[in-house]
């Protein structure tokens, strides 16, 4: 299944990525790939993340404070959100309007 990333959770990916850039390039290319296992599995296994809401899905990114948080759609898995542990639950919620 395709996998898409939203263009505000595509921010909060680069946001990330610089600031692990600016403190350890090792960790950033760590966090990098960790990403990236985290679109393969959730193409070949899109249900297998824990529901935090309806039809949205948390992967968590281990060894990094961030998860993917998307939703599975008819045809493709939408990364909704590249989401800090520390920020407020559900801010990404307005998101899911930019699926219909």
């Amino acid at each position: 299944m395709r996998v898409r990333t939203l263009s505000v959770a595509g921010i909060e990916m680069a946001e990330a990525m610089a600031w692990y850039h600016e403190r350890s390039p090792r960790a950033a290319e760590g966090f990098w790939l960790k990403i990236q296992e985290a679109r393969r599995s959730m193409s070949l296994f899109p249900f297998a993340a824990p529901l935090i809401s309806e039809n949205v899905r948390r992967f968590v990114l281990s060894g990094y404070p961030y998860d993917l948080v998307y939703a599975v759609c008819a045809e493709e898995i939408a990364i909704l959100a590249v989401a800090h542990h520390s920020r407020q639950p559900g801010y990404w919620l307005k998101r899911l309007e930019q699926l219909h």
